[in-house]
């Protein structure tokens, strides 16, 4: 069912719109940008990135369509273990590909870096996530268009995770936001909720030439 909102905006179920969900993916990759240049295993890391919402989560997910182009979407899960469960074997699949291709040198010298500091990116949340005592029933991706990421987009995506973890019983969730260092930490306090960890951003930072956190944010509803 479409709801129709200010600003020209309506939200959509996100099933219906998913080859445009994942044309977003590859064109926001890089904090808003396409990441520039052909990263080897692209189809198996969007599949590590997408999949599991497509496939068990889309009911709970939306798009956000402007006149009639999609300008974001909000990835739900509600099921943290299934989604875990899942995650491991798929990050096991791409390790392989990537450890194959390294192997028999089939691996470019700019993928090598990137699945390099993905690593130790993961390593990082990893040990963040054994740290803190995050008791939430969901979290929760957004992504938005490069030139639609302040404002109303944004607050429709917001309002919809919020109504639909209300509806499964969820009273808070956690996201996880890139920003360059320093900024906006306090603007999304105010709007988002509580932050609770920042940790180094290692492949954006490289991949964007100056420091890059990584801010996990906890949302009470």
């Amino acid at each position: 069912m479409s709801i129709i909102l200010e600003h020209h905006i309506r939200l959509e179920p996100l099933g219906q719109y998913e080859s445009e969900v994942r044309h977003l993916f590859h064109e926001t990759f890089l904090m808003g940008r396409p990441l520039g240049f052909r990263l080897d295993e692209v189809g198996l890391y969007e599949e590590l990135s997408l999949a599991w919402y497509m496939a068990n989560a889309s009911h709970l997910g939306a798009v956000a369509l402007r006149d009639d182009e999609v300008v974001g979407y909000a990835l739900v899960c509600a099921d943290p273990v299934a989604y875990d469960e899942w995650l491991a074997k798929i990050a096991k699949k791409l390790t392989r590909r990537v450890f194959s291709r390294l192997v028999t040198f089939r691996l470019s010298a700019r993928s090598r870096k990137f699945y390099r500091l993905r690593f130790f990116d993961s390593l990082t949340v990893w040990k963040s996530r054994k740290r803190l005592t995050i008791d939430v029933g969901a979290h929760v991706h957004m992504n938005i268009k490069e030139g639609e990421r302040s404002g109303a987009v944004a607050l429709a995506l917001l309002g919809h995770i919020d109504h639909v973890c209300r509806d499964h019983g969820v009273t808070s969730w956690i996201g996880e936001i890139n920003a360059s260092l320093g900024s906006r930490e306090r603007a999304l306090a105010r709007v988002l909720g509580e932050i609770i960890a920042i940790e180094p951003n290692r492949t954006f930072t490289d991949l964007m030439g100056h420091p890059v956190n990584r801010l996990t944010v906890r949302r009470d509803l």
